[in-house]
């Protein structure tokens, strides 16, 4: 994970997990971030925790092992930042 990265998401010691807060400008795109992270865990078969609200999601995404943040969690965590401008 690089360093623009961490600076989104916020680490977590128990249990180990990275978490983010994204903000939208409407319910329309929180709406279509949601659909793409449905298709993104569906992808990877990786479930992260989500709340939203109107104009809002929170995600997390917990140690794989229960131990320890894996290269594979932290790796999800950036394509979900991917989900929010794709390219």
């Amino acid at each position: 994970m690089g360093k623009e990265t961490e600076q989104l998401w916020v680490c977590r010691g128990q249990p180990p997990s990275l978490f983010r807060r994204l903000q939208f400008d409407s319910y329309t795109n929180l709406r279509i971030f949601l659909d793409r992270l449905a298709d993104l865990s569906k992808e990877a078969e990786y479930y992260p925790d989500i709340s939203f609200g109107s104009d809002y999601a929170n995600v997390t995404v917990y140690a794989s092992n229960d131990k320890v943040l894996s290269e594979e969690d932290k790796a999800f965590a950036q394509r979900v930042n991917e989900l929010i401008d794709p390219v």
